[in-house]
């Protein structure tokens, strides 16, 4: 074993890093982190720790990696040289390549977009390799990685590397992105890419280490963090921020900034990764609706599923005289009552039932009751954004099963997405977007796995008497329906649901709910809604009326698909009109109609959802429709 001297350091900016790219197209490695460009980050650090030449190989808009740092070796002392690699959209391995004549003596190698502490430098440099050997900096600290995903998975026994790759299931560290190498590392490389046209630098560190001349130097506690998403890149920010520049937790080094008032966005640092790098849910089509509707007279709401009628007068007699009780608890008697009830309708028990505020709520119960951080949920697409957003937040994976070309459920493909870390399937009946039911025979398929299926009937009012399958929950314990009083109840703005299951499962779910879930006046307007039976298939007699007036109307419109429905809305598939589903909303808002563009929700064409309105804004919906398409027709050519 022996102590070498290292004082020069390669530095891989070749690439483009498209994960991270925004709109201002600067390469990656000048991408600021706190203010400062992340290679500038790391060469400083680089300095710190006794290095005086640092190599930088560039490809991608190299020109510009050269001007911001050619000024940088004066400022700091250090010699910078430049090597291009013209082959800069192949693997790593083959950027270190094009510098392998600087590999004439020991050296330092990091990527331009890992920030290190000092201290993971100075351990590395510090080691002591077996001569010839080559090392690479691990994190055997697992749990602290921010994108274990993304990461390089190491196996070590003892000192020496075992395995290495991205893919790899079993492992004890993670690659930190710096190493110590030397030419071998280059010979190595420079076979493999004879061999091959390409080469990894993982591939290089295999081979070495199959000789047994790779070894793994254990970082200890030193911070260091992969930038290449831009979560990854909020969360480096955050790190600076509490740690000062050099990520290090001795105060006496920190830089002044970092003694000032906590900044509120370093509190990001403390919450799980899963959490960091979950997308809260955009209301902003809420938003643009209520500022349209208060400029606007007869501005029509079609794109939320809404229900168009107003709480009748017994819902708002009910909820005012609740309002006297606000003092108070909500009352449990009035909870047990509407959940008997609920519950009797699908020859069930009061024990059956679990209120929550709205469905939203209760699918995030189902997924807190039954998935752990890492296990797996089960979501066909297109549908309800909520079963992947919320299976996010709280650590799980969703599972994301595309439904056929024609939007059915695809049964086999769903199955064959099950696993041993599956813990919940959702499935929506009738869906939204597509209105579709989910079959018998498809859901005594899925129930036969045994997982918990959850099926949100959220729309079911709108369809047939006798199509939820609540009644199969005493067969099938394994079944949950979730349902809504925010659709054909018209309840949304004060947000009641509820889940209907076999009892012992209620009861799990039970545990997870939060006491007074469910506000006073909540459930004084569903208990009332209840009691308003015949306003309840009034208004939802003039609903399905609606809903057959606009599936005949809009599929009479040239380039126009709309698909059956059983709830309260339409899918429109309008692609082959050439008019984008964006374009499309952007014109109705000019006639005062708001309806849904679907071009992000895991659709591959062109698609807009209509909701059923009241029946002069479906009126209103038809002609504006109409005038767009016909603009939008391709005039006949002249003969």
């Amino acid at each position: 074993m022996s102590k070498r001297r290292v004082d020069r350091a390669i530095i891989l900016a070749a690439g483009k890093g498209s994960r991270l790219a925004q709109d201002d197209a600067l390469p990656k490695p000048l991408r600021p982190v706190a203010g400062t460009a992340m290679v500038l980050r790391i060469v400083r650090t680089l300095v710190k720790e006794g290095i005086r030449e640092v190599v930088v190989i560039v490809g991608y808009e190299a020109a510009q990696i050269r001007a911001a740092l050619t000024p940088v070796g004066e400022a700091l002392g250090v010699t910078v040289t430049f090597v291009e690699n013209p082959l800069w959209e192949r693997s790593n391995g083959v950027s270190l390549l094009a510098a392998a004549e600087h590999l004439d003596r020991e050296c330092l190698l990091t990527m331009s977009d890992h920030l290190v502490a000092p201290e993971l430098v100075r351990r590395l440099v510090r080691a002591e390799l077996p001569a010839g050997a080559c090392a690479l900096g691990v994190d055997f600290d697992i749990e602290r990685c921010f994108d274990l995903d993304d990461a390089t998975k190491v196996r070590v026994q003892g000192h020496t590397i075992q395995a290495i790759s991205k893919d790899l299931t079993d492992f004890n560290a993670i690659d930190t992105g710096i190493f110590r190498i030397n030419g071998a590392l280059a010979r190595e490389l420079r076979g493999l890419y004879e061999r091959r046209g390409d080469a990894s630098l993982s591939d290089g560190v295999r081979a070495l280490a199959a000789r047994g001349l790779f070894v793994a130097v254990d970082v200890g506690d030193a911070r260091w963090i992969d930038i290449d998403t831009p979560a990854a890149h909020a969360r480096a920010e955050a790190m600076l921020r509490v740690f000062g520049d050099d990520l290090d937790d001795d105060l006496e080094s920190l830089s002044p900034p970092a003694h000032g008032p906590i900044d509120p966005d370093a509190m990001e640092v403390f919450t799980p990764s899963w959490v960091r790098g979950a997308a809260p849910y955009r209301e902003d089509h809420f938003q643009l609706a209520d500022r349209e509707a208060r400029h606007r007279d007869g501005f029509a709401r079609l794109m939320s599923n809404e229900s168009p009628f107003a709480p009748s007068a017994r819902v708002t007699e009910a909820v005012m005289a609740a309002l006297t009780r606000g003092h108070r608890y909500p009352d449990a008697a009035m909870s047990r009552e509407i959940r008997r009830r609920l519950a009797a309708e699908c020859g069930l028990t009061e024990e059956s039932c679990v209120l929550g505020a709205g469905s939203s709520e209760v699918i995030d119960l189902l997924v807190r009751t039954f998935v752990a951080p890492g296990e797996e949920v089960v979501v066909a697409v297109p549908t309800f954004s909520m079963y992947e957003s919320r299976t996010r937040v709280a650590g799980g994976v969703p599972v994301i099963v595309p439904m056929r070309d024609d939007l059915t459920l695809d049964v086999p493909a769903v199955l064959e997405a099950v696993t041993e870390r599956t813990k919940l399937l959702f499935l929506c009946s009738p869906n939204n977007p597509t209105g579709r039911r989910v079959t018998p025979a498809a859901l005594h398929r899925l129930l036969r796995l045994g997982i918990p299926v959850a099926v949100d009937e959220a729309y079911v009012e709108f369809g047939d008497d006798g199509d939820s399958v609540a009644s199969l929950i005493a067969s099938h314990p394994n079944l949950i329906v979730v349902r809504t009083f925010s659709k054909a109840y018209g309840l949304a703005g004060l947000r009641v649901g509820y889940a209907l299951a076999a009892a012992a499962v209620a009861r799990l779910i039970a545990r997870v709910k939060l006491p007074w879930n469910v506000s006073t006046l909540a459930l004084a307007a569903a208990l009332a809604v209840l009691d308003d039976r015949d306003e309840f298939r009034r208004r939802r007699d003039v609903l399905r009326a609606e809903r057959a007036y606009l599936l005949r109307e809009l599929g009479g419109l040239d380039g126009v698909e709309v698909f059956e429905s059983a709830g309260n809305f339409l899918l429109l598939d309008i692609h082959e009109t050439g008019i984008s589903a964006d374009s499309v909303v952007q014109h109705l808002l000019q006639d005062g109609v708001f309806i849904r563009s679907l071009a992000s929700h895991h659709l591959r064409r062109g698609y807009v959802r209509v909701s059923l309105g009241a029946r002069e804004e479906n009126r209103r919906c038809v002609e504006a429709l109409r005038r767009v398409f016909t603009r939008a027709r391709p005039r006949p050519t002249a003969q």
